[in-house]
């Protein structure tokens, strides 16, 4: 049975360290194709840097490459702040042809930590983020995991938000949700307590 697992949070929380660190691979158990638009948009712009178009032909590129994965039946993961509905649809079809889901989410206590994160990432090279959009991607980050959450059969939920590493506070397995940290990030537990209610 493939699994599609996403790996999700806010901006700068630090989702492409725990897939290059290997924690996904270790939670999925297997070798998984990994897809992210923040390094489809890296190569566009390696080959071309005056690509206009390069976050608009990433994303593309990327969800094209989900669907694909989907309907060869291989083990994938995909990196999204989660932002918008747009990978429900991707996992609805997952399910109906026999995946399991898979989500790791990697949460930073508020707003501001992830403007930080985002402004020191810009400061060593890398992509920078508006922060009226980081601020408004924080809320809709956990409120997309929400959505998502019925529909997983393994969950992950860290705290990265300090600088000693990330922090298991959650997880779901076997239909089961066990908060391990509750307060870490109340917006978090609410959404965790309103899907065990469910």
């Amino acid at each position: 049975m493939a699994w599609f697992w996403i790996v999700a949070g806010p901006n700068g929380a630090g989702k492409t360290t725990l897939v290059s660190a290997g924690v996904v691979a270790r939670a999925a158990g297997v070798d998984l194709i990994s897809l992210n638009a923040d390094a489809r948009t890296a190569e566009i712009l390696e080959a071309d840097p005056d690509a206009p178009d390069a976050n608009l032909r990433a994303a593309i590129d990327t969800d094209a490459r989900v669907a694909a994965c989907i309907e060869d039946g291989v083990d994938f993961l995909v990196e999204t702040v989660l932002s918008s509905d747009k990978y429900l649809d991707d996992v609805a079809r997952a399910i109906a042809l026999g995946y399991r889901i898979g989500v790791i989410y990697v949460g930073l206590v508020r707003p501001e930590a992830s403007i930080r994160r985002v402004r020191q990432r810009h400061e060593r090279g890398g992509h920078d983020v508006p922060i009226d959009r980081i601020v408004e991607r924080w809320s809709r980050s956990i409120e997309m995991f929400g959505r998502l959450l019925p529909q997983a059969h393994e969950v992950f939920v860290f705290d990265n938000s300090s600088t000693d590493g990330p922090v298991l506070i959650a997880r779901k397995t076997g239909g089961r949700i066990t908060i391990l940290h509750p307060g870490r990030i109340p917006q978090i537990d609410a959404v965790l307590k309103a899907n065990e209610a469910a």
